[in-house]
């Protein structure tokens, strides 16, 4: 119902009040509380089906034309919008959608300089693509995802390790895909002791994941404390047979969407691309998520337009991130679940009547004592 109710008021502020969206964007944009602007993206017809109802003329008219679609609190204060277009990253990186990618930034910078914003946000693949792929440079006041994505698995890596108790070096870390990213992961991990290894894979002309070498993969993942899936989705991690080479065991950070399906894999299974800091949340809570879950990608514009942090180095970055209380969203399942007041008072109640109990049995004993001499 909720999520119905959402769409429908999307559909119907994105056809009919756009104009007086961006004059309020506009107008609470001149009291300076507009820190960050992020755009999202959906992976595929069926995430974009969760935020907006998936009717083609729609789609079309929102291709390469961020929308709002809800604001970034911390605690009760906005500091951030979240923009959404309906174009997936299959779409975005072929070179004869070029003028998409090239109006997507002109008018995320336009809606930076409307609201007032210090930074601009592209989640996941989007930085990299409009990068690479279309030479429009990640610089401020744009920001790509990779040093909020590396912060989130090595903070998920560090949080999981702690149960082992083990040093680094007695860890092993196999990284599957990621390209760039993976590279720069493995650098990172080895940089800390720990044996890190990539996997490679390569890409099929007709879509697909396919392993290059076999033997030695198997080897690398029969060894492997955590695998880092870097994986476009959950199944080509499933498809290309690296899941049928780990043990139960073994721990997987999975950074791909869709995800890993937990259910289809002996081997534990984390969600990598998630942290969280105490106050800060997106409204609404991006769709499959939940409400104090943010998505690692948005770190890097967070820091920079919140708290004036622009580290280009990895390790000094991953330092700011935890010195303003960023950490992976794994720790929340961690910490207590805190109880309603009637059952914590119904809990002291018990423990009370248990104590009286007991010390009712200790006096009848002792005076079934004194009675006996």
């Amino acid at each position: 119902m909720i999520k119905s109710t959402r769409k429908a008021l999307f559909v119907i502020y994105v056809l009919f009040f756009r104009l007086p969206m961006w004059t309020i964007i506009w107008l609470v944009g001149l009291t300076g509380v507009i820190k960050t602007i992020f755009l999202i993206y959906p992976t595929d017809r069926k995430e974009y089906a969760d935020l907006s109802p998936d009717f083609i003329f729609l789609r079309k008219f929102m291709s390469g034309r961020p929308t709002p679609a809800g604001i970034i609190l911390d605690k009760w204060k906005p500091v951030g919008i979240y923009f959404f277009i309906s174009n997936t990253p299959q779409e975005l990186i072929k070179k004869k959608n070029r003028h998409i990618a090239e109006a997507i930034a002109r008018r995320m910078r336009c809606i930076q300089r409307l609201s007032g914003a210090k930074a601009c946000g592209f989640a996941g693949q989007l930085g990299p693509i409009l990068e690479k792929r279309h030479g429009i440079a990640m610089e401020p006041p744009f920001y790509s995802s990779t040093m909020g994505n590396i912060f989130s698995i090595d903070d998920s890596i560090s949080f999981l390790a702690k149960s082992l108790d083990k040093r680094p070096w007695q860890l092993s870390i196999a990284v599957i895909g990621g390209g760039e990213l993976g590279g720069m992961l493995q650098e990172h991990f080895t940089n800390q002791g720990y044996n890190a290894d990539i996997v490679d894979v390569t890409f099929k002309r007709h879509g697909g994941i396919k392993v290059t070498d076999m033997e030695t993969t198997s080897c690398q993942l029969d060894h492997a404390d955590f695998v880092i899936n870097l994986l476009p989705t959950g199944e080509d991690f499933l498809s290309c047979g690296t899941a049928d080479l780990l043990k139960p065991s073994t721990s997987v950070i999975d950074f791909s969407r869709p995800a890993i399906p937990k259910e289809k894999l002996q081997a534990k299974v984390f969600m990598g691309n998630r942290v969280q800091r105490t106050g800060l949340r997106f409204a609404f809570a991006l769709p499959g998520w939940k409400q104090k879950e943010l998505p690692a990608c948005s770190m890097p514009s967070i820091l920079a337009s919140n708290h004036g942090i622009v580290e280009q180095n990895l390790t000094k970055f991953c330092m700011a991130a935890r010195r303003v209380a960023f950490q992976t969203a794994l720790a929340a399942a961690a910490q207590p679940v805190p109880r309603p007041l009637l059952t914590r008072l119904q809990l002291l109640g018990n423990e009370f009547m248990m104590n009286c109990r007991f010390y009712m049995f200790v006096i009848k004993k002792n005076y079934m004592y004194a009675l006996a001499k």
